[in-house]
């Protein structure tokens, strides 16, 4: 069984974009390369996920043999929350671009039923869901639900 731990993107300005994700959803900086400006990079965490900000470019790693990494940023990013509204009333505040469903395209199939997302555009136009509920009930309902806990030992 394999659990995500790592999200990459690539970022023309690593140091803001790590602002960005600190300020609304309290990631924790790691460390920052140079350590004085993050120019070339910024490594965050939530306590489970290992969150990497590289610079774009041409010393951006390649993501494979004959794969390019010649753009910004991934596809999205789900963050759960506490309390949706007030998470979203926030990004709003800060003038976070807020993405309106388009009600007449042809909408996906969903194990999460009345767990709406609130979906945001960050910086490097990585798409950003917002729900208080949801992922945890479609994974329950289709394998085994794990919870993390901090670590009691040196391991």
């Amino acid at each position: 069984m394999a659990f995500i731990r790592h999200v990459a993107i690539a970022s023309k300005d690593p140091a803001a974009t790590a602002e960005f994700y600190k300020k609304h959803f309290e990631l924790k900086e790691l460390y920052r390369q140079p350590k004085d400006t993050g120019d070339g990079g910024v490594w965050l965490s939530d306590g489970y996920i290992y969150f990497a900000i590289l610079k774009h470019g041409p010393d951006t790693p390649k993501l494979g043999p004959d794969q390019a990494s010649d753009y910004c940023g991934i596809h999205h990013i789900g963050f759960m929350v506490d309390d949706q509204r007030a998470k979203v009333a926030e990004l709003e505040a800060a003038n976070v671009p807020h993405v309106q469903d388009n009600t007449a395209g042809k909408q996906r199939a969903s194990l999460i039923k009345n767990a709406p997302n609130e979906k945001f555009i960050g910086p490097d136009w990585v798409h950003l869901d917002v729900r208080e509920k949801g992922w945890n009930e479609a994974i329950r309902s289709n394998t085994q639900l794990y919870e993390l806990k901090p670590v009691t030992s040196d391991r």
